[in-house]
């Protein structure tokens, strides 16, 4: 089951929040409050919203000011913000959006036009991050394929001068080079095994590696082109 979309509105004015509130989340959606620029920013930090409705007035700061902020931050620059404000004229919209407003409702409003704006916000960024996620499994691939080609060249040249190496009598009469050899010639085989997966991967399946660090899963076939 999806999470329910989660809306926050800043606003100081507590009969918008009620009213706000008594609308939203009826509809499924999580709904949260700040009535201040600060407050506000906590929240969006802890509760990460899917959408926020913003006053362009606010006791502390303003909704632009805010935005700037958020916009400013790599975590939170993608968040949907629908301005919704007592600020109706043609300036302050155009201000609001070049600001980095992703939309701009004056009040007072229909709700049902407010619904369908948060709709479309939803729609647009669920669209927007399936792209991004498609432009990153595209170029982890072209990277993938790259770097298999790369590797592919020097990997030929170590596995002709270790063929060339284990021939040489003079250091297969001597056990503890021979034993090098052998685990060489394993390693060496592993890292070809590596190559042949990363050269027909087809789709990117992540791995914990450390921290928050995330690797293609090669050793577990994931990704590997379907015969």
């Amino acid at each position: 089951m999806n999470d329910p979309v989660s809306v926050l509105v800043i606003d100081d004015d507590h009969d918008f929040l009620t009213s706000m509130v008594a609308l939203l989340r009826p509809l499924g959606y999580h709904v949260s409050t700040a009535r201040n620029g600060e407050e506000g920013w906590t929240r969006i930090v802890t509760e990460k919203p899917d959408v926020l409705l913003m006053d362009w007035v606010l006791p502390d700061t303003d909704g632009v000011a805010l935005i700037r902020r958020m916009r400013a931050s790599a975590e939170h620059r993608e968040r949907y913000v629908i301005m919704v404000t007592g600020r109706s004229g043609k300036e302050d919209l155009i201000r609001g959006m070049d600001e980095g407003a992703n939309d701009y409702l004056p009040k007072p409003f229909n709700n049902e036009e407010l619904l369908v704006r948060i709709r479309v916000g939803i729609r647009n960024k669920k669209l927007e991050e399936e792209l991004a996620q498609q432009v990153r499994r595209t170029t982890v691939l072209e990277m993938a394929g790259s770097l298999a080609h790369e590797i592919g060249n020097p990997l030929s040249a170590i596995t002709l001068l270790h063929t060339k190496l284990s021939r040489d009598p003079r250091l297969t009469a001597m056990p503890d080079i021979t034993r090098d050899l052998a685990a060489l010639k394993n390693e060496l085989a592993r890292i070809e095994f590596l190559v042949r997966k990363a050269q027909h991967i087809t789709t990117v399946n992540s791995i914990p590696y450390a921290g928050d660090l995330q690797i293609i899963d090669l050793k577990n076939g994931a990704g590997e082109q379907e015969s």
